[in-house]
């Protein structure tokens, strides 16, 4: 069987996808994410959707690719919950976590600033003597008595796992690993996360923090991906399912399960991966990605068809010293509840209604009003075809929310006060898109602004028009891109190792060995992933810095040998970086190697959206609904089908385009066309 199926479990909704190469089947749907057990919602969703396709073989689900995209360990994070994990540093360093870099947040002035609370209480923080510099060379050697002393310790604590970060781990780990052993025999069943198998380099404060961020999270992780695993092979699957990490790859359960926190927004990740191929597919070389889903949006930067990715990434105010895509998150989704402040301010989010109980209009109980009412009250939403008619949305609860809790205390009619809720959403994700943009000093406007998410592409006609920018991208299937992205992703495995010291005199055949050594780690961990030997492909690269400065920018390194002559094209391509990011170069300054990095990956795999025959025409409306945009006086829009709308078909606004998993608005002055993957191309009448 050829069939795949990726999964994105968001805060409010499941996404589905089923994709069958063979024969050109592609099929989605949204099914209710289900908090307290992921995996019940998972499991529901994919069987129906096997059977909804006559997918599903007689002895079950059989031989699918299972690819898997969660929010679960950036939850856990966010969230403050309360997993005790114990930390064993060097004698002398237990507070590392809470010294962190000593430095107060950006805004010095602000006198109620108070420091991040550290993942790992003072108790459970445990220093061990011993000593190993820089280079690796062991100064004092482990004190085993007191590593088993302060292991028992941690025991009676019941603590749910343990993450050991010793100074200089990253350049000898071999005081880490005999206590990786010690453990096993003093703490039997709690899973330990050593630093110089995370993230082997300098930094001591960082290091750390993602070494405790991935004991954090491991527990939790591992019983959730064990669960999962376990009901899946219920169903009679039995191929390696895979996860989204935060590097825009994928990496087997198995691997997760000792990596959690490279899996850090998993689920948003496999949006801009999505938005990516989306992108590459149609010509389109700059884009901003915007996914808009039940509790919050998430905007990207697409550069030259290359994701920003950062290697000192943050998740809830706590660094994370791994490979990741650079992305901002802002709560401002579809479940984003409107409040009225104390000063009489109508704001809106950061609060979600979530799945449970919902937006008002989801008639579950749920009281307050949210973006989804302001939308349905505007009519913008078909209540009788949300999620393809799975469910069914209340306007008179809208009403009364919106009414009873902003347009009366505020003296405002309905309309108005459900047009101010929008409005301000969309600030906050006009803000957002300036921030990966404008603050890197790039002009948004000559981007393509991709939407999508469940209620991304009801917003992103209008962003685009609030910035400047005249074309806009809706994916075929906008409510499912990031699970459509899970099965675009390769493989991916990131290495680094950590040598300071200048490039001028860095011996190349020194570079070499390193270098080669990365990369046999590397590809095996592929190999370990069933990826075969003739798909694996390796990129090397370097971390360069001016000797003195505290950061540093990675620059490829060609896949040829090791020379001198190589080594001096560095520094004249760093030069030119460092003049590219930071707009001034030090050409007579030294220049130091930092880290030395390595990524193997799988070979890119075919696009997932099936083509289609294109037959130019302007499609039908079924109907025109009443549509409050811009001002509260409705006016009647046409309202179109997106499953009967074909290739090549174009309209012009205004018009409310349904899909079965979301709904696009193309308000006046902007015109679409769809091209042979369905994909609409919105774009400014003036463009």
């Amino acid at each position: 069987m050829t069939v795949q199926i990726g999964v994105d479990t968001g805060g409010t909704h499941t996404d589905i996808v089923l994709l069958d190469r063979e024969d050109g089947a592609f099929h989605t749907l949204k099914v209710p994410t289900t908090p307290e057990d992921l995996s019940i919602g998972i499991l529901n969703g994919v069987t129906r959707i096997l059977r909804e396709t006559g997918k599903m073989g007689t002895e079950g689900m059989g031989d699918i690719a299972f690819h898997y995209g969660t929010t679960l360990v950036t939850n856990i994070i966010v969230e403050e919950q309360d997993l005790p994990i114990g930390l064993l540093t060097t004698g002398g360093f237990r507070d590392v976590l809470e010294i962190g870099r000593a430095v107060r947040k950006p805004n010095i002035y602000d006198i109620h600033w108070r420091p991040q609370r550290p993942l790992v209480p003072r108790a459970l923080r445990r220093g061990v003597p011993e000593r190993i510099d820089h280079k690796g060379r062991i100064v004092t050697p482990l004190d085993e008595a007191t590593a088993r002393t302060e292991m028992r310790a941690l025991r009676e604590k019941g603590v749910l796992a343990v993450a050991i970060c010793l100074l200089n781990a990253y350049a000898n780990p071999v005081h880490e690993r005999r206590l990786a052993e010690i453990a096993l025999e003093e703490l039997p069943g709690v899973p330990v996360t050593l630093s110089s198998d995370v993230a082997r380099e300098f930094r001591e404060y960082e290091r750390t923090s993602t070494t405790a961020l991935n004991a954090f999270v491991l527990a939790p992780m591992i019983a959730h991906l064990d669960t999962l695993t376990a009901r899946l092979k219920r169903e009679g699957a039995h191929r390696m399912p895979f996860i989204m990490r935060g590097n825009g790859g994928i990496m087997s359960f198995d691997l997760a399960k000792t990596l959690p926190a490279a899996v850090t927004h998993s689920g948003p990740v496999a949006g801009i991966v999505g938005g990516n191929a989306l992108a590459r597919a149609t010509g389109v070389s700059d884009a901003i990605t915007f996914d808009m889903g039940g509790t919050s949006s998430d905007v990207a930067l697409i550069s030259n068809n290359v994701p920003f990715s950062t290697t000192r990434g943050k998740l809830a105010g706590y660094p994370v010293l791994l490979p990741m895509l650079d992305l901002v998150t802002i709560g401002a989704g579809g479940g984003s509840i409107a409040w009225i402040d104390s000063g009489g301010g109508l704001k809106v989010g950061p609060r979600s209604a979530g799945s449970v109980p919902g937006p008002a209009c989801y008639g579950q109980g749920g009281e307050n009003p949210t973006v989804t009412d302001a939308n349905l009250l505007c009519g913008r939403l078909n209540g009788d075809f949300f999620l393809n008619g799975d469910r069914v949305l209340r306007t008179d609860l809208a009403e009364a929310a919106i009414r009873d809790k902003i347009a009366t205390p505020l003296g405002l009619s309905v309309e108005e006060a459900a047009l101010g809720i929008l409005a301000i959403a969309e600030a906050h994700m006009v803000n957002a898109i300036k921030l990966v943009s404008v603050q890197r000093g790039i002009d948004p406007r000559g981007h393509t602004l991709i939407g999508f998410g469940g209620a991304g592409p009801l917003h992103a006609v209008s962003l685009a028009a609030a910035i400047g920018m005249k074309r806009v991208l809706i994916p075929a299937a906008p409510g499912n891109v990031s699970a459509s992205g899970l099965l675009a992703a390769e493989v991916r495995h990131d290495m680094v190792r950590t040598r300071v010291q200048p490039l001028e005199s860095a011996a190349p055949e020194v570079l070499a060995d390193d270098y080669a050594a990365l990369v046999d780690e590397a590809a095996q961990a592929l190999r370990d992933q069933s990826v075969p030997e003739d798909q694996l492909q390796v990129l090397r690269a370097v971390d360069l810095r001016y000797r003195g400065q505290a950061y540093e920018l990675t620059v490829p390194l060609a896949a040829t040998e090791i020379t001198t002559e190589l080594l001096a094209g560095l520094a004249a391509r760093f030069h030119e970086e460092h003049q590219r990011v930071y707009g001034y170069r030090l050409d007579h300054h030294a220049v130091e190697i930092v880290n030395l990095r390595v990524t193997a990956t799988s070979a890119p795999p075919p696009l997932p959206w099936p083509e289609h025959k294109t037959a130019p025409a302007t499609p039908s409306p079924i109907g025109t609904r009443a549509v409050v945009y811009g001002a509260p006086q409705p006016a009647d829009w046409p309202v179109y089908r997106f499953t009967e709308i074909t290739a090549g078909a174009a309209l012009n606004g205004p018009a409310i385009i349904e899909y079965p998993g979301s709904t696009c608005v193309i308000p006046p002055g902007w015109n679409a066309t769809w091209d042979a993957w369905r994909h609409a191309h919105i774009t400014h009448a003036n463009a």
